[in-house]
């Protein structure tokens, strides 16, 4: 507890209540607090903070505090503290980690203002200290389960893919290539009938249309699940491929793509795909709209794509967010691009997407083995 001569000389009051009342706040604050001199050094310190440091009143006053800060710390803190020699109203905030008795550390958020004084007195400045140290574990915490999520989601997106691709195979090479043979056999019957079974090479020439056509269904569902264009030709191509094929007389898809270079990442290929697919199928199946246009474009190391389409938009706030437009966003976490979106009622929709070219590729979170400590953890993001 101050004695009343430390007080006014502190504060420069002369009122006995004033001086009682700060007394009274500063003996009993559950926030450690301290009165410094010019030098740093401590000139009397609260219960609260002999507490939280380990050392004792008496202890305090024969160190300076910039002692309680790591070795990388110290000048910096004395070049704070001697600056309110000059400027008698600085005060500033900070979080460092300081040192208790025993040089354990404590997170600590961190207040240092300087008290009205006389013009000819020493500078003096009121120290709180206030203990963080369960708010930095509960944030080490909460980092630790995030990433935790982060490194499912993204081997998640990451088996997803995997199983798109051998659905696709199974498609392509058995199924497919079976309807294939047997709509040839069709055919061959329907060639092999006499005139007099006409009936029947009608029946077989229309069973060999409808297997031609579920022939192209399966072909088309492969490519959906996986493009062989986007794999072996790119991504231009895959995006060019993609908005043709869901073009049609009541639902137009202009493309725009620049003469850009190809990502450097696969991962960013696939994402931006994905992220056009996904939009697309929900232009065709919620914005009834006639025309969409994309344009994707790469500026410096950036590649940027907007979605627009003049359908009946909607209402973000009233309306819940679709897993469509979560998978996009997870996407693009994942390999570290941003997604915006615009919708006006009755005036249509539009997404922006940016996403750096850089070389990082989903199979790292599959692999790698990550092992979380006190301050560790990976970037990654989670996918729907």
């Amino acid at each position: 507890m101050l004695n009343s001569d430390m007080q006014r000389r502190c504060l420069g009051i002369e009122s006995d209540g004033a001086e009682s009342t700060f007394g009274q706040l500063f003996g009993i604050s559950s926030i450690g607090m301290a009165l410094l001199d010019m030098r740093g050094k401590f000139l009397s310190a609260n219960t609260a903070l002999c507490e939280s440091l380990g050392y004792s009143e008496d202890e305090l006053r024969e160190m300076r505090c910039e002692e309680l800060l790591g070795s990388y710390s110290k000048g910096q803190g004395a070049r704070l503290f001697r600056s309110f020699d000059k400027i008698p109203t600085t005060s500033w905030q900070t979080e460092r980690t300081l040192f208790r008795k025993g040089r354990s550390p404590m997170p600590a958020r961190i207040w240092v203002s300087s008290l009205r004084r006389s013009f000819l007195e020493d500078s003096v400045s009121l120290l709180i200290i206030e203990d963080i140290t369960e708010q930095k574990v509960a944030e080490q915490e909460l980092n630790k389960r995030t990433t935790e999520v982060e490194m499912l989601a993204s081997q998640l997106i990451q088996s997803q893919e995997t199983e798109r691709k051998r659905l696709a195979r199974e498609l392509h090479d058995d199924i497919g290539q079976r309807l294939s043979l047997v709509a040839s056999e069709v055919a061959l019957m329907a060639s092999q009938c006499s005139d007099a079974d006409a009936i029947a090479r009608g029946r077989l020439s229309d069973l060999r249309d409808d297997l031609d056509s579920l022939c192209s269904d399966i072909h088309n569902m492969s490519h959906n699940l996986h493009s062989y264009k986007l794999q072996h030709l790119g991504l231009k191509s895959a995006l060019m491929d993609l908005c043709r094929k869901l073009s049609h007389p009541g639902f137009r898809v202009h493309i725009d793509v620049d003469d850009m270079d190809e990502p450097v990442s696969k991962d960013v290929s696939l994402c931006l795909y994905r992220v056009v697919q996904e939009a697309l199928n929900n232009a065709l199946r919620h914005a009834h709209t006639l025309v969409v246009a994309v344009t994707i474009t790469k500026i410096g190391d950036m590649f940027y794509m907007t979605i627009q389409d003049a359908g009946i938009g909607f209402d973000r706030d009233a309306s819940p967010q679709g897993l469509g437009l979560i998978s996009m966003t997870e996407r693009l976490k994942l390999v570290k691009g941003e997604l915006k979106l615009q919708s006006i009622i009755g005036r249509g929709t539009e997404i922006w997407v940016s996403v750096p070219d850089e070389r990082k590729s989903l199979e790292l979170y599959a692999d790698c083995q990550v092992e979380f400590g006190p301050h560790g953890s990976v970037d990654c993001a989670e996918v729907a």
